[in-house]
């Protein structure tokens, strides 16, 4: 797959460390991309704080103040969208590869287009109610952003699977960094009130 050795210091050293680097900085903007993509569908589905993304109202909160017509209609929509997204995803997309996977084989790619579909359907059907948790899309879209930086920089075998799983780590990581401030906020929004 990438040419060269680990063995070759110098070279591959300076390939891993920025390879290391880009993976974080990726795999922090997807996951935060994707926080922000669900407290906007939130906010949409469920009419409340319309006016910004990030807001004092909890989901929660937000659930509970609309009417029972617009929540059951919301569910409908999310299982149209659910199955509808996941019908399209495996019917028309590339076949998914799981982090799993690219991580234990480096041959195997993550097909960008395909993975990323996935992650924002999982992240709009969350948002929308669905009980899957959210935790799997951003670790997709590190592990996808560290594949193709693997790639591009042409690390050997080992580091590419390192690198994988670092993407997913990083993702994983960016959504407890959201779910850490959604805590704060929370606690502070209801200290002050």
């Amino acid at each position: 797959m990438n040419e060269g050795s680990a063995d070759d210091p110098p070279r591959w050293r300076a390939r891993l460390f920025i390879a290391v680097l880009l993976t974080g900085l990726v795999a922090g903007l997807g996951g935060m991309l994707l926080g922000m993509l669900l407290h906007a569908v939130q906010h949409l589905a469920y009419g409340y704080s319309l006016d910004r993304i990030v807001s004092h109202e909890s989901f929660l909160e937000g659930v509970e103040a609309a009417d029972g017509t617009r929540r059951l209609l919301v569910l409908i929509v999310c299982g149209l969208v659910a199955g509808i997204g996941w019908w399209l995803i495996y019917r028309y997309g590339r076949p998914l590869v799981s982090v799993t996977e690219a991580v234990r084989d480096p041959a195997a790619r993550m097909p960008a287009k395909t993975t990323l579909a996935h992650a924002t359907l999982q992240i709009v059907t969350v948002a929308l109610g669905s009980p899957l948790g959210r935790e799997v899309a951003p670790r997709e879209v590190g592990a996808l952003a560290a594949s193709r930086l693997s790639t591009l920089l042409r690390l050997p075998p080992d580091q590419h699977r390192l690198i994988v799983a670092c993407g997913a780590g990083a993702g994983l990581l960016s959504l407890a960094a959201c779910l850490c401030a959604d805590a704060h906020r929370v606690a502070r929004a209801a200290s002050s009130g």
